[in-house]
């Protein structure tokens, strides 16, 4: 598996395109979600970890194929429009949860789960952001960094990439930043 795929609007997957190390993720909130086998170690962790802090951290949403992606940004175009959809939402073929390396992360606090912009201001939400790193995680669609992942902040949005998120957090860097650096190399 190749960590540090590159998925955005202009690197896309084919549309059958599916993971072989999909495996399910240990989530109470939702059952039947599927992450890349790595990924799901990697976040399990630092779920143990978020609750030593009395945090209790879980997964949302994870692998999505083709067809699920088309479903959702279909919808979202159709309610809110183009302009409003092609900021939020990835087209198919062009959605990082269809590496199965995505995770959009959920809050549990006073029994619900706080997901998407809900739990920009929360504690627990700052705590993913300055520790994620640690486990292979970034934050993928940093605030302050649109004109560059071309999407809107999304502070429930990390990604598994493995080894190079240390370099990539103290650089305070993009995956679009960090592939560029590379390929200078």
């Amino acid at each position: 598996m190749d960590y540090n795929i590159l998925v955005n609007k202009d690197n896309p997957l084919p549309r059958a395109h599916i993971p072989s190390t999909l495996v399910e993720a240990s989530s109470s909130y939702k059952d039947g979600i599927l992450i890349d086998r790595e990924t799901k170690n990697a976040f399990d962790r630092m779920k143990q970890d978020a609750l030593r802090y009395g945090y209790h951290i879980d997964i949302e949403s994870g692998y999505r194929d083709y067809d699920y992606q088309e479903k959702i940004y279909n919808k979202l175009l159709e309610e809110k429009g183009f302009t409003y959809a092609i900021t939020r939402i990835a087209e198919p073929g062009k959605s990082e949860h269809q590496t199965g390396l995505a995770i959009d992360f959920c809050i549990y606090k006073d029994e619900k789960c706080y997901i998407e912009h809900e739990i920009e201001e929360l504690l627990e939400t700052k705590w993913v952001h300055q520790n994620c790193y640690r486990y292979g995680f970034i934050l993928r669609y940093p605030e302050g960094k649109e004109d560059i992942t071309k999407y809107s902040y999304e502070p429930w949005h990390i990604r598994y990439v493995g080894n190079i998120a240390s370099y990539i957090y103290n650089n305070n860097l993009t995956l679009e930043e960090y592939k560029e650096r590379e390929s200078k190399k």
